[in-house]
Parts: C-alpha cells; structure tokens; sequence
C-alpha cells in the first residue's frame, strides 16, 4: 500500500482547523519546527517516527534558547496533536508511536523569558501619529483605532459592534463583550465623524449589520487588526511592541495621570466593579456617565 506524501498529510491535519485561521498558523509554525532543516529537520516519512525521535525532539526543544518555555510546551503539544490525528485518520496504515511520558520534564534548565508587552504604554504624541497615519490613508481603519483610543474597547467588543447599536446623539455604543453586553462613550468629534461613515455603511447591501466590514464583506477577524497596525508602527518608525490593547491599558494610564478614581476608571473600562459600596450605593444614569466620560477624557489637549 502507497503510503501519502509528508504535505498531504500534513495539510489533511490543517484542513481540520480551517475554521480558525489563527489556529492553523500556530499549528504550521509548530510542524516547521520539527520538519523544517533550519530548526529539528526530521527527514524521513511520518509514520516512521518513533519514541526516540520524538524524546531526541523533545531534548531539543528544551535546550532551545530562542524561545520560551511557554512556546516550547505549545509546540510540543501540537506535534503530539498531529500524531494523535495521524494514528487515528490514517489508521489503515497502521501507523502507531507511543508517546513518552516518563522522558518528559522541562526542569533543570533556565529557559528565555517569554517577550511581553503589558508594560507598555504609549504617549499622547505616539497616539496621535498613529491616528493622523491613518486618518490620510484609510478612514475606516482611523475609525476603528480612534475607538479603541477613546474607549479602550476590546477588540472582539469592537468587531462585535453592529451599526444599529450606535447612538450618536447620545454618545455611545452597545456591543457584546465576553461576559455579556457593554456600553462605551465616545467624544463629540468621534461621533461627528462616524455619523458620516454609517450613511455608506448602511447603503451596503449584506447579510451582517457588522459596523465595519473586512474586504470579504463579513466581520473582522481579532488578528487583522494587530497584522495591520504592525504596518503602521514600521511605518512611523515606533519601535515599542503596541498592540490594540496597549490602546485600553493607555487609556486607563492617561485617566489615572490626570486623578481619576480607581472604581471611575473601572466603569468607564466596563470592568466589574468588586467594591460592595461602589456597587450598592453607585448608581448612575445616562446624564451622570456621559459627564465622567467628559470629565476624564485625557485627549482634550491635542487633536486626533
């Protein structure tokens, strides 16, 4: 019996996830580790691995000095992932290798701490210049990063959005977070500016009422926004590690700076708020947020 090529079976074990994109690039990258010559470089067919050259796999991984400990465990699972679907998928050609289990320890060694970006922070001018690039060259994409800048709005909140859940007069917009519906404010200019975005938006004849469309005509996916504003930070030269949360984590540093209370800054992010006082005795209405978001918006001093 012919035994299928190292690509097709490979990408069999791919289509499987065609239904996260995210998912099939993390599950690639893994395989190039083991079958790419630059990295480990198993050479021969799959169904000729074996206990050894996985342990001799796993010893590489550990010692790797590039990545991180927490890297080296995702792409050791996933190799497994691929065996496991190999066993099962392919069974007719009864390919079987045991796992090992006992050889397995990422002790003993001190591994590359894993790059982070929690700590960063952006200035006013390094908002500014992001808005004002986009501002020249693609309006919707200024759109959606001026919302995440006078918001801090999450990105699966603003993919979420739908255009019926906007209230310009009144300043804010409805959408769905993880833990249920949210309501962010936004400034006078935003709303000026997005009421004549949703005068073509809602001309455009599709099936979802998303507020912003992919060029598929569908809702974004989370990761085209951070791929995008990589673009924009080479671009403008800003070196610092911004993603579209470093926008929510700026927000709230700016409003801190200027001695807004901890519980405001919790509301205004759509945090929940732990505080038993703060939730019993905190009750605001409309007039009441629109006037905590004006008092602590931390933009008034530039022009985006």
């Amino acid at each position: 019996m012919n035994k299928p090529m190292n690509n097709t079976i490979i990408s069999k074990y791919l289509n499987h996830y065609r239904h996260s994109n995210q998912s099939v690039k993390t599950r690639k990258s893994s395989l190039n580790y083991f079958f790419n010559p630059k990295y480990f470089g198993h050479k021969g067919h799959i169904f000729d691995i074996n206990t050894d050259i996985l342990i001799d796999y796993f010893d590489y991984l550990k010692h790797l000095e590039t990545i991180s400990l927490g890297t080296k465990k995702t792409k050791w699972t996933l190799i497994i992932s691929f065996l496991n679907f190999c066993m099962e998928y392919y069974r007719k050609y009864k390919f079987i290798v045991i796992i090992p289990k006992h050889s397995i320890n990422w002790n003993g060694i001190n591994h590359k701490e894993p790059e982070t970006n929690k700590d960063i922070v952006m200035t006013k001018e390094e908002v500014k210049d992001i808005l004002d690039y986009l501002k020249l060259r693609h309006f919707k994409y200024y759109l959606i990063f001026r919302i995440f800048s006078e918001t801090g709005m999450r990105k699966g909140e603003l993919i979420n959005i739908d255009y019926n859940e906007i209230n310009l007069e009144k300043r804010f917009i409805k959408t769905m977070g993880k833990t249920g519906k949210k309501v962010y404010y936004i400034s006078k200019e935003l709303a000026k500016f997005l009421k004549l975005y949703l005068k073509e938006r809602k001309l455009k004849n599709v099936k979802t009422k998303a507020l912003f469309l992919s060029t598929q005509s569908k809702r974004y996916t989370e990761r085209q926004f951070n791929a995008y504003l990589k673009h924009v930070l080479d671009d403008l030269e800003i070196k610092k590690t911004i993603t579209c949360h470093t926008f929510r984590r700026t927000l709230n540093t700016f409003r801190k700076l200027m001695g807004c209370p901890n519980e405001d800054r919790k509301i205004l992010l759509n945090h929940k708020v732990k505080d038993v006082n703060v939730e019993s005795y905190v009750k605001l209405n409309y007039k009441q947020f629109i006037e905590l978001y004006d008092r602590w918006y931390p933009y008034q001093d530039i022009n985006l």
